[in-house]
């Protein structure tokens, strides 16, 4: 029940100003026309590094999400008091995970277009294993991202401490997002990249656990 409270709160949020989506949308297509205009290589040398611009945007497209959602509770102290609320903190984060990640989600479905306009990827060739990709990465991203957000942001200095904690950990997601879309880019089947699938997977789940059971002491002041 309080994880549908904590999703469904911070969506219609979301839905009622479009602040982060929008934001997130616009700091998204500015890095990717930057890309289009900065890069005149060839289509093939293109796509040997394309893999790398889509994750590296999404990175700090993700990122600014997280300032944006957290922080805006935060000038109103509405995280403060959702915390005294008589919830479990577990359900807080998954609900707060889930919401985290819808919205990149839609960052990422409204963007996408501009890589295959701008920058001819074909992305559009693969399409399931490419939104598997997708799906896996933003979850792992959304775990590991909430529960650092909702460490940091309670900070006096939380705006420059959550990149600090929060980039070399998602450094790895990035990693295996990157080679599994450069493969899926190649055409090479499930059997050739299933290991960095494998690794979002248990990126994903470690801290799904680990925000349930700890994130009732880690949002302590």
């Amino acid at each position: 029940m309080a994880f549908w409270t904590i999703l469904v709160k911070d969506l219609r949020l979301e839905l009622r100003t479009r602040e982060s989506l929008a934001t997130m949308v616009v700091f998204a297509a500015t890095i990717i026309l930057l890309f289009a205009f900065a890069f005149s290589a060839a289509p093939a040398q293109l796509r040997s590094f394309a893999p790398g611009l889509i994750w590296i945007t999404y990175f700090f497209t993700a990122v600014l999400g997280l300032l944006r959602s957290f922080g805006r509770e935060n000038e109103q102290d509405a995280y403060d008091l959702l915390l005294t609320a008589p919830l479990d903190r577990g359900a807080i984060f998954l609900g707060k995970m889930a919401a985290f990640f819808i919205l990149l989600l839609a960052a990422q479905l409204v963007s996408l277009p501009f890589f295959i306009l701008f920058l001819d990827l074909p992305l559009w060739k693969a399409p399931t294993a490419f939104a598997l990709i997708l799906v896996i990465t933003d979850l792992a991203i959304a775990a590991v991202g909430t529960l650092i957000a909702g460490m940091s942001l309670r900070s006096p200095a939380g705006e420059t401490l959550l990149p600090i904690l929060l980039f070399p950990l998602l450094t790895p997601i990035l990693i295996a997002a990157t080679e599994a879309t450069d493969a899926v880019l190649a055409g090479q089947p499930l059997e050739e990249w299933d290991f960095w699938l494998m690794l979002l997977l248990t990126f994903f789940g470690v801290f799904v656990l680990a925000g349930t059971f700890i994130f009732d002491y880690i949002s302590e002041q």
